[in-house]
């Protein structure tokens, strides 16, 4: 055996040893001419290479073993056919390999192994013959008659012989069906595997068939309902699968038809099912029987996901079978049970059974909102809405991740035995609305193998509840190996344990969690303190509870008061999350709790450098700092920063995503250790460095820049620099996508590089040069271009590598009337086409060019990916032809993958000529403000020279794609403001199959988007806007389309998952006028399109017109019949004049009437609710004039906006004849909405004209409510009680004299305030409302943290005194364009005991406030401890801030204009400020007074004199 490396071997080198058996030449790329002497050669291997031509491997005859796995062939020659005695051939993972000629394969008679894994799949169909036959057919294989061992991808089912060759297959791993690649990637625990999509029926195919029969390993993947109702027979039709040792299902259903999928009829072969994976299972209601759930004894992994109907996985109810009356249920071998996207399911199984899950080691629950229980109880207890219960075991469970479930209050039962859940490891827990707690005490206290915990957005008021039996001695959790913590966003969080308890976190390196609860939230509220010895300071002593603490990631910090000092005093990983909060002192902050090493500050504003304020003290041990999405930010260090001292220790310094960063100069301190500097998605960032900061970095090592789009050079030019510049310790420097970058230094200096050994450039397509000054590196041997590619250095000359890496570099070529090239390219285009590797060319104004390229020039364009052309006014066509050219061969474009037209006003087409177009890469198409352009394609006639299509486009019918233009790879149209009348025309004239994105504006003489014929194509299309095409009557035309036409029962839009349909004035109908679906639609857009009626029409197929003939019915609808949204995320119509109704339920199809007893028994409550969008969090309906809204149900629903919509009511709870509210609510009507805006011309009418007896409204956070300027009330106190969890109320432009009435209210709602939860109160446009506002029996303000009052001239003042003490959270208050208001609070007939405090006030604004005198006229004292910024603006006759006593100890300036960042004044404190503040103004206004009078005076002796 030889085996050769791959240095190069001479063309004779096999001359001399011609009797050699076995060669291995692994990833070479040439074969020598003499390897055809090695005639007795038997096994030749050429794994991994890139030879292009094997043709002369035909000569070995005695060749049995050829291995050309993993190498780059396209085609495998006709030659190979010679090699009649080869047993074994492999040709997996050639992933270019797409020809295998005709015959070859059934020449290899002694063929027994042939290997084809993610390798050929071009197989021809069994349907060409003769001289049309490009490639080999499967039935080549029934000549193989010693073939044992096959390994191949069948990309169709109905490509399968019927033959024998499958019946000598001993071992084999079949694919069939549309797979890619990565399906290869299994874990074969068999020698015959079969992985099979069924779509279609397959009951005649005799070879899938032969081949079930003899498979041991069986993936089955079922898809839509004649391959479900197919597949499912096969294995059912009573045949014996002997050898079947192990089955994986997968069953897809989108079909309305309630297809049962398992029954007691189904095979044996269930027992040996391993994996089990259902992803829709069309109207199905229940999945399996008892019988059938035990007979998965091999089940393995079990997965439920988007089944719309689902109500119960395992249905007990009807079963009455004595075998069924056992009341335990045993899956013993599953492993992993996942659940996601059941909208209707109910229960994991009802009836009085047990389910036990021995072995069940990961489960995963998500997005169920009605799921109330896992197991049902029969007892009175069901109600409770407990996950688990005593009647599910799980004691092998270590994973858990449970989401969305609006429906559950508690994750475990009080009732559980403790030990239930003792092998949990990972437990994570979010978005669960109404949850209560995470478990209680008897589970928590049990958990010792928990390692990760996170819970996340849930309504939990505790972590753990006390359960029953409480003790009454402290209770102690330990969580002995919980490593990671993570306590987020539980805005209804008390406590940790509301009992007496001690707790331990032992091992706990990670903890997450919101800054401003972390106290109360970690349990930390009883930890113990102790009295620092010496000076008396009480700390918080944390060690005993997180003793191993490395990492901290804080959130949404906000008071750094909250925490007391050294709390996490050995973290040794900080991060912090501002989510884009105004900054504070970042560092004090950080020195006060702890002393990191690592430093990570994330998504933070900062106007003016990093926040460093106060004693700073000695240097901080922080080693690694990492800056990332810091707005703003636009300089690291303030000029008078101490930051350079806090840093002094620093060593990495990685710097993201912080766009107004213009470079990091900083002081030479803060830079002395730095080893390792990385900066990358700086947008505004020209230059890195200073010369004299890169002299500081003396211990540097690794610089990498990346992806700053304005960097011109690293190093800034900074005037005569005359030193020698050393970078002494820099090893490695990495520059890459820097489009800008053109030189490391564009100065005149010296640069010396003693230590660099790697320099990587890649994608800087302006460097030309490294340096143009003196330049030494004496230790560089390599510059690499990218991962792979690597250009030696030759001796050391860093310039000369870098010019030669930008010959070869890809070019972006920009033409222009101002730019030198575009005089080269009329002069002579040779000289640009010389250049190699151009990748991208744009022509921008440009206008003396009539067109860009003739057919001949494309030839040096072979790496050209991208043409832009914009704004040139007389350009007729991109390429044209010119007569000597003109040939018959195909027009090809190898790698172009985007063209944009934009702005030319003479383009009429792409190419003009009479070859045709073949794009076989291109997938992103604009073309944009080109009126005249009419088809992408023009062709000439050769014998009479006339334009083809002239007449069609004069008669309206050119199509912009014609079948002479072969795009098969089109993602991206984009078509805006062009004239033409069709896209596409004829069947052949594009492939659709991957467009993703279509959008279109403008087109105003577009009658349609889509011929019917070509829907069935757009498997998928992801995004889908038309917009503005005033002539658009259909996006799917259906003319002539019959019923029996397969287009309109086929699935169409099948991934869709945005639709935008804006200003279409004549948009009758989107298309089909009987069935659409569209199962994966998440956004749904509807705007300006006025004739639309209905938005889902459901009347009955039987008194459908036909589409073909003209109806006078008014039944238009933009979505016709069973349109399902199962994942509808979003929703917003607005201006839709005759859009009525949503939903029209004005009868049922024959297959719902006709429903199973088990759908009968609940149709009464689900026949309202068939259409309820269970999945949309966003409703914004506006300027919608005649809706009707049936459903009552919205399961999903967050956030909502009605704004204008003239209904009579838009709330009520039931539904009267002609009178229908827009929404008929119940408490189950909005179970999870937060946030609802209504905009309406009369509230009463539009809040609900009446009682709202039920609380329908539990979850809202925030109401704002506007416009209801004509009736003077208020808002009604049933609508008020139905808000228990609102935090944010904005109220503006009404008429509203009181925010509540007093009036008629018994004694008991009298002083029951309402709005417990209040935090932010906004008042706008409220000319009658007073002070009677704020009556504290009515509006609870004691979780008051924002107030803010404009336009409110009823106001003489805002708020008592005894209330402006109840503001004991409040943080800023704003009071602006109140014409009337004197004082902000008042004591008149109050007596007043102490100090008003307003001990979290931060921010305080006055402005534009005519009439105030002051904060306060009486003579208490008013107290601010926390206060950090006032501004006050245009307040005339303010004299001082109050009258009595002030205290504000942390004030140190005031604004005078209205904005944070406008003119500073300070005089020592506020009063004094806000006097002379005043005085200065009195100054001005009388110097004002003064000029005036001395005008009015001379204008007054101009007159007399001119008398």
């Amino acid at each position: 055996m030889a085996h050769i490396n791959s240095a190069e071997i001479p063309g004779h080198f096999f001359r001399r040893i011609e009797s050699l058996k076995v060669l291995d030449l692994p990833s070479y790329s040439f074969l020598p001419e003499s390897i055809n002497l090695l005639i007795n050669l038997r096994m030749l291997c050429l794994r991994g290479c890139s030879i292009e031509d094997i043709t002369i491997i035909g000569e070995l005859k005695n060749l049995e073993i050829f291995d050309l796995a993993f190498s780059r062939i396209e085609e495998l020659p006709k030659e190979i056919a010679q090699l009649s005695r080869l047993r074994l051939l492999d040709l997996s993972w050639c992933g270019k390999l797409k020809i295998i000629p005709p015959n070859v394969l059934s020449s290899l008679s002694k063929l027994e192994e042939l290997y084809m894994e993610g390798s050929f799949t071009e197989w021809e169909n069994g349907g060409v013959v003769g001289n049309e036959r490009r490639n080999a057919r499967l039935d080549e294989l029934n000549n193989l008659f010693r073939l044992t061992t096959l390994h191949v991808h069948i990309p169709d089912v109905h490509m399968i012989p019927k033959h024998r060759f499958i019946e000598t297959l001993d071992r084999y791993r079949i694919l069939v069906g549309d797979y890619d690649y990565l399906n290869w990637y299994s874990k074969y625990e068999y020698s015959r595997t079969l992985k099979l999509k069924i779509y279609t029926n397959i009951s005649s195919n005799n070879g899938v068939k032969t081949l079930l029969k003899k498979t041991e390993d069986l993936y089955l993947d079922l898809n839509g309902l004649e391959g479900i109702k197919s597949g499912l027979a096969e294995l059912n039709n009573g045949q014996e699968f002997s050898n079947l040792k192990r089955v994986d299902v997968i069953i897809r259903m989108k079909e309305s038809e309630p297809l049962p999928l398992f029954n007691k009829q189904t095979s044996h072969w269930i027992s040996n099912l391993r994996r089990l994976i259902i992803n829709g299972c069309g109207n199905l209601e229940h999945l399996l029987s008892p019988s059938v759930a035990r007979r998965l004894e091999q089940l393995q992994c079990f997965e439920i996901v988007y089944c719309m109907c689902l109500r119960e996985i395992i249905f007990t109810k009807e079963i009455v079978e004595e075998e069924e009356r056992e009341d335990v249920i045993c899956f013993p071998q599953l492993n992993s049970l996942h659940i996601k996207g059941i909208p209707d399911l109910i229960f994991f199984c009802s009836g009085n059974f047990n389910i036990e899950f021995p072995l069940l080691k990961e489960l995963k629950i998500e997005d169920c909102p009605k799921l109330k229980e896992f197991i049902s109880k029969s007892s009175t207890e069901s109600g409770m809405h407990t996950l688990f219960n005593e009647k599910v075991a799980v004691p092998s469970l270590e994973t858990m991740t449970i989401s969305k479930l609006s429906n559950v209050k508690m994750i475990f039962h009080t009732d559980l035995p403790p030990d239930s859940f003792q092998s949990l490891r990972k437990l994570r827990v979010s978005r669960c609305e109404i949850l209560k707690n995470l478990f209680p005490a008897s589970i928590a206290k049990h958990l010792l193998q928990l390692e990760d915990l996170s819970i996340s957005d849930c309504g939990v008021e505790e972590i753990v509840s006390e359960g029953k039996g409480v003790e009454d001695q402290p209770v102690r959790f330990e969580f002995p190996k919980l490593s990671s913590l993570e306590v987020t966003s539980l805005k209804e969080l008390k406590c940790f344990y509301k009992g007496q308890h001690t707790m331990v976190w032992p091992m706990l390196k990670k903890l997450t969690t919101d800054g401003s609860g972390l106290l109360m939230r970690m349990g930390l509220e009883d930890v113990r303190m102790e009295e620092r010895k010496g000076n008396g300071e009480s700390v918080l002593v944390v060690e005993e509870v997180f003793p191993n603490l490395q990492q901290l990631e804080l959130r949404l910090l906000s008071d750094e008061d909250q925490f007391p000092p050294n709390l996490f005093n050995h973290v040794k990983v900080l991060k912090v999350n501002g989510r884009f909060g105004d900054g504070f002192p970042i560092f004090p902050f950080l020195r006060k709790i702890c002393n990191p090493e690592s430093f990570d500050l994330e998504c933070f504003s900062f106007r003016d450098g990093l926040p460093c304020k106060g004693d700073v003290g000695t240097p901080s041990r922080i080693k690694k700092l990492i800056l990332y999405d810091l707005r703003n930010l636009q300089r690291m260090w303030r000029t008078d920063s101490e930051l350079g001292h806090i840093l002094s220790n620093l060593q990495t310094l990685t710097i993201h995503w912080c766009h107004d960063l213009i470079n990091i100069g900083a002081s030479s301190l803060s830079f002395k250790n730095l080893t390792t500097l990385k900066v990358s998605y700086c947008a505004m960032m020209t230059n890195l460095v200073t010369p004299l900061i890169v002299e500081s970095l003396v211990q540097l090592t690794t610089m990498e820049v990346s992806n700053c789009t304005k960097m011109t050079e690293i190093v800034a030019q900074e005037g005569d620099y005359h030193q020698t510049i050393v970078v002494g310790k820099l090893k490695c420097l990495k520059l890459s996508y820097l489009q800008s970058l053109t030189s490391f230094c564009r100065g005149s200096y010296t640069f010396n590089f003693p230590c660099l050994e790697e320099v990587v450039v890649e994608s800087c397509p302006k460097l030309k040069i490294f340096f143009d000054g003196v330049l030494s590196t004496p230790q560089l041997q390599k510059v690499n271009q990218g991962f792979y590619d690597k250009k030696e250095c030759g001796a050391g000359d860093l310039n000369t590598t870098i010019q030669q890496l930008y010959i070869q570099e890809e070019k972006d070529l920009t033409f222009s009337d101002t730019f030198p090239e575009l005089e080269i390219w009329q002069r002579n285009p040779r000289e640009i086409l010389e250049l190699q590797n151009i990748g991208k060319m744009e022509f921008y104004k440009c206008s003396s060019l009539e067109y860009i390229f003739t057919s001949s020039m494309l030839l040096s364009l072979k790496q050209l990916w991208s043409i832009e052309v914009k704004e040139c006014s007389i350009m007729e066509q991109v390429i044209r032809e010119d007569e000597e050219e003109a040939t018959a061969h195909e027009l090809k474009f190898p790698q172009l993958y985007s063209v944009k037209m934009e702005s030319c006003s003479n383009l009429t087409n792409f190419y003009l000529g009479s070859r045709a177009l073949e794009f076989s890469r291109l997938s992103d198409i604009t073309i944009a403000e080109c009126p005249k352009i009419t088809a992408l394609s023009f062709s000439i006639s050769k014998r009479s020279g006339k334009v083809i299509g002239e007449q069609d486009v004069e008669d309206n019918t050119a199509a912009l794609f014609c079948d002479k233009v072969a795009i098969p790879n089109l993602e991206y149209l984009t078509l805006s403001s062009i004239n033409i009348h069709k896209i596409w025309h004829d069947p052949s004239s594009s492939s659709l199959t991957h467009l993703w994105s279509l959008r279109v504006e403008g087109c105003h003489n577009l009658k349609y988007l889509f011929p019917s014929f070509l829907v069935k194509d757009l498997v998928e299309l992801y995004v889908l806007e038309i917009k503005d095409c005033n002539m658009m009557e259909q996006v799917i035309f259906t003319d002539g389309l019959g019923a029996e036409d397969p287009a309109r029962n086929h699935t169409i839009f099948s991934i869709l998952h945005r639709l935008s349909l804006e200003d279409l004035p004549k948009l009758t109908s989107f298309g089909f006028q009987n069935y659409s679906e569209l199962p994966h639609l998440e956004d749904l857009t509807l705007t300006n399109c006025p004739l639309l009626k209905t938005f889902i029409s459901r009347s009955a197929s039987g008194d459908e017109p036909q589409i073909h003939q003209p109806t006078q019915t008014n039944d238009s609808a933009v979505l016709n019949q069973k349109v399902v949204f199962p994942h509808l995320e979003n929703l917003y119509i607005q201006n839709c004049d005759s859009l009525e109704e949503i939903i029209e339920l004005q009868g049922l199809t024959a297959n719902e009437s006709q429903s199973t007893s088990a759908t009968r028994s609940t149709m009464a409550e689900t026949v309202t609710t068939k259409f309820v969008f269970p999945h949309v969090k966003y409703l914004g309906l506006d300027k919608v004039r005649s809706l009707n809204m049936h459903t009552t149900q919205w399961p999903s629903l967050e956030q909502m906006e009605v704004i204008e919509c003239p209904k009579a009511q838009i709330f009520g709870e039931v539904e009267i004849p002609n009178q229908q509210p827009l929404f008929c609510v119940n408490e189950d009507t909005f179970p999870v909405l937060q946030e609802l805006t209504l905009k309406t011309s009369d509230m009463m009418k539009g809040i609900c004209d009446g009682q709202l007896s039920l609380q329908c409204f539990p979850n809202l956070k925030l109401l704002n409510l506007q416009f209801f300027p004509q009736t003077s009330t208020t808002l009604p106190y049933s609508f008020i009680r139905s808000l228990p969890k609102l935090q944010k109320l904005v109220i503006n432009d009404a008429s509203i004299s009181e925010l509540l009435q007093s009036e008629g209210l018994s004694h008991k709602e009298r002083h029951t305030s309402a709005f417990p939860q209040l935090k932010e109160l906004s008042l706008s446009e409220l000319p009658e409302l007073t002070l009677k506002t704020f009556e504290p029996s009515l509006l609870s303000f004691k979780n008051l943290t924002t107030l803010e009052v404009s336009k409110c001239h009823g106001f003489i003042n805002l708020m008592a005194c005894s209330t402006a003490k109840s503001l004991t959270l409040l943080e800023r208050l704003s009071i602006a364009d109140c014409e009337l208001i004197e004082e902000i609070t008042s004591c008149e007939g109050e007596d007043l005991q102490g100090s008003i405090v307003f001990p979290k006030l931060k921010y305080l604004k006055l402005s534009h406030l005519p009439g105030l005198a002051s904060f306060s006229l009486a003579h208490h004292s008013l107290e601010f401890p926390v206060l950090q910024m006032v501004i006050v603006t245009e307040c005339p006759k303010m004299k001082n801030f109050c009258h009595g006593e002030l205290s504000t100890p942390r004030l140190e300036q005031m604004h005078l204009t209205g904005d944070e960042d406008g003119e500073l004044q300070w005089e020592g404190d506020l009063n004094t400020t806000i006097k002379h503040m005043f005085d200065e103004m009195n100054v001005q206004n009388s110097q004002v007074v003064e000029v005036t009078d001395q005008l009015h005076q001379m204008e007054k002796g101009n007159i007399l004199g001119c008398l």
